[in-house]
């Protein structure tokens, strides 16, 4: 293998770091030991910049390109953006309905009060044309959103590999 440069970053599929080598962590490094590092990345990705500077945290997160790619949002290095996990709020569900299952009593699957994968008990002498009694009263469960705005993953399919960081080998040359 040639020699890798100071900054560079590359995945390994076994699960420790090398050595001239450390994770992507987001830990501190201090400046005066990783200077030549810290020359290169500054403190893009955190630290004071006095004493201490991070190095990149890819644990659990993808990589992308810093820039702007068509139609996209303006990325500068160092921007952490996304969540993993999100709330869908009623606007953002794509638009559904739900029957309404009615059965006569007793039938199969039917029970006292609608749930997501049952009938609702009826009366067989009820012929579904004439009005309800006054009196009925449906669950309020029935008509309304669900879901309670709970969070759901929000991961794309993903390998999970180690990604390190070169600290010690070919110091890049700068071109224009």
């Amino acid at each position: 293998m040639a020699d890798s440069y100071v900054g560079e970053i590359q995945a390994f599929a076994f699960g420790f770091y090398p050595n001239n080598w450390l994770p992507c962590d987001g830990r501190l490094l201090s400046i005066h030991q990783y200077t030549p590092l810290y020359s290169l990345i500054g403190t893009y990705y955190g630290g004071n910049g006095t004493v201490n500077f991070a190095l990149p945290n890819l644990v659990g997160t993808v990589a992308m390109s810093q820039g702007q790619g068509p139609a996209l949002s303006m990325r500068v290095i160092g921007e952490q953006v996304g969540s993993n996990t999100v709330n869908l709020t009623i606007q953002e569900m794509a638009a559904h309905r739900h029957g309404l299952q009615l059965a006569k009593a007793g039938a199969s699957g039917a029970t006292p009060g609608p749930t997501g994968a049952s009938n609702v008990a009826m009366d067989p002498s009820f012929n579904g044309f004439l009005p309800l009694p006054a009196t009925t009263t449906f669950s309020p469960n029935a008509m309304t959103p669900t879901g309670g705005s709970q969070a759901h993953p929000n991961d794309q399919p993903t390998l999970a590999m180690i990604y390190c960081i070169c600290i010690n080998g070919v110091y890049p040359s700068f071109t224009s």
